[in-house]
């Protein structure tokens, strides 16, 4: 199988070809067009055959592109890879505000079988463990938490995903893991109402280190989300009340790529490239998309 990575400007791609490769994937090509040296270490790392060119990577004949360029050029990316009929993985962050947004849905719409966007955390086992616990009550609120260490997005090559104006900062960057967890085990559309963000003092991030927000969720569910930037390594958790009792499902990364569902989102993602369609509809994803970035302008104050 042949898998192109249109794009390594963070650590997704890194981790993919490393589960891609797990799972039998033998062939890789790389192109980037803004982080040369990260292209670089990609193709030496992964033996990626490298390319100059968007076009010239797509006339190499990948069954699968892996999209993860800086979220500027996610847009005109997807759109050459679905124009060639390929199966296309966008890793995060699909859009930053609603522009970007609207245009992806442009892109997409008409060709959503082939393409998937999604948080890893959609197909942790936990998580959907969750899903399926829970499926057929009614709840009547829920709480979603994240924590993520945000030490290396203030480092010079990686600050642009600290920059509001360009990756998002932690509540989109962050936030999307949040709301991403909550829709596959509601799902159902969520609506944030307000929230608040906040900075630690001293710190040198240019976003913000927590975001607080209260929302709902259709059938009157009461639900709030913490995003939170600092310490060190990663936790997530998902709390649903029911009138019956309260259901959890906790995540701490100490078995990354199988507990965080890395190792499963590829799976499903190589069998996009072998003919199946995506397993979750834009529809959905885009209502995920949809809420981080309301959250965000929520909690910033801007409307």
């Amino acid at each position: 199988m042949r898998i192109g990575f249109a794009g390594v400007a963070h650590s997704h791609p890194f981790s993919d070809a490393r589960n891609a490769r797990l799972l039998g994937a033998d062939e890789f090509a790389v192109w980037d067009a803004d982080d040369h040296s990260r292209r670089e270490n990609f193709g030496r790392e992964w033996s990626a055959a490298p390319f100059g060119t968007l076009a010239e990577l797509l006339d190499w004949g990948p069954d699968l592109v892996i999209v993860t360029p800086r979220p500027r050029r996610v847009v005109p990316v997807v759109s050459a890879v679905l124009d060639r009929g390929v199966a296309c993985f966008l890793n995060k962050v699909p859009a930053t505000d609603r522009p970007s947004l609207a245009a992806s849905d442009h892109a997409v719409r008409d060709r959503a079988e082939r393409f998937l966007t999604t948080s890893v955390l959609r197909f942790a086992p936990a998580v959907r463990a969750l899903a399926a616990e829970v499926d057929g009550a009614d709840p009547v609120a829920a709480h979603v938490s994240v924590r993520h260490a945000i030490d290396v997005f203030t480092t010079a090559e990686r600050r642009w995903q600290d920059d509001p104006n360009d990756g998002g900062g932690t509540a989109i960057s962050m936030g999307l893991h949040a709301w991403e967890m909550l829709d596959t085990v509601l799902g159902r559309a969520v609506t944030p109402l307000g929230g608040v963000c906040s900075r630690i003092p001293g710190d040198r991030t240019i976003s913000e280190n927590v975001m607080a927000v209260h929302a709902h969720a259709s059938g009157a569910v009461s639900v709030s989300a913490d995003v939170v930037g600092t310490g060190t390594g990663e936790h997530y958790e998902v709390v649903i009340h029911t009138a019956s009792g309260v259901h959890r499902a906790t995540l701490d990364g100490t078995d990354h790529y199988l507990g965080l569902g890395y190792l499963d989102c590829m799976r499903a993602v190589l069998a996009m490239a072998g003919g199946a369609r995506s397993p979750v509809p834009w529809e959905r994803s885009r209502a995920v998309i949809d809420t981080t970035v309301t959250a965000a302008q929520l909690a910033r104050g801007r409307d």
